[in-house]
């Protein structure tokens, strides 16, 4: 006896799948489709939220913000072996000859230099006693007046380029000058860098201790003729 196929090819649907006297239709099939799919929607968002929520911890965990302004420290230059902290800024001239003395004051006189720059800078030796350091950067006209500045500051009893100390500069209980101890000079194109370094406690600054102490001082004025690179 012939019977006739239902919409589905004859497979019926689970139990339970509708409501008695409720057969399927598509309408009601597209309904249950789109609830399910935004069921899964949601929980997609869910679980994104938490990851997200989970990444932000860990980054503040990680990473904790400062809990104040960093204090700036001081600035210090090292180019060598001893960390030098600027004690005066630069100052710059252009009357070479009078801020010199003797034999260096008649060359500048008769050989006028383009400009003369100055600073001071403090560092200490390796057994902890401080010091101080000029460093005089003379910018000539040419290499060879430059050079031959050089021959005649590092002369005996020839005079010197006045350093910031002579000049004014207080060194509370310090030196008076800087022209005793501790001397090194170099040349860097037309410009001739003069240094000299003493020791920062005036009762250190004797003549006996000086000449004592003038390898290690002048060992810092040779590291410290490389600040003068960046002078004049």
């Amino acid at each position: 006896m012939p019977t006739q196929a239902p919409p589905d090819y004859g497979y019926p649907p689970p139990p339970g799948s509708y409501p008695p006297g409720r057969p399927p239709t598509p309408k009601r099939d597209a309904a249950r489709r789109a609830k399910v799919i935004d069921y899964g929607l949601k929980g997609l968002g869910l679980l994104g939220v938490a990851l997200v929520s989970g990444f932000l911890w860990y980054l503040i965990r990680n990473n904790p913000a400062p809990t104040g302004p960093s204090q700036a420290s001081p600035p210090t230059q090292q180019v060598g072996v001893y960390q030098f902290q600027p004690y005066q800024p630069a100052a710059t001239e252009t009357d070479c000859a009078g801020h010199s003395t003797n034999d260096v004051k008649t060359y500048l006189e008769q050989h006028p230099c383009v400009s003369l720059t100055r600073s001071l800078y403090t560092t200490n030796l390796t057994n902890g006693q401080k010091v101080v350091t000029s460093v005089a950067v003379v910018r000539m006209d040419g290499v060879v007046t430059a050079k031959a500045l050089q021959k005649v500051s590092d002369g005996n009893g020839t005079g010197h380029v006045k350093d910031l100390v002579e000049d004014g500069v207080v060194i509370p209980g310090g030196p008076k000058t800087l022209q005793v101890g501790g001397y090194f000079s170099a040349v860097h194109g037309v410009r001739v860098v003069v240094v000299e370094t003493e020791f920062v406690d005036g009762n250190l600054d004797s003549g006996g201790n000086l000449a004592t102490s003038n390898r290690a001082l002048r060992a810092v004025s040779q590291d410290a003729a490389k600040q003068g690179i960046g002078l004049g």
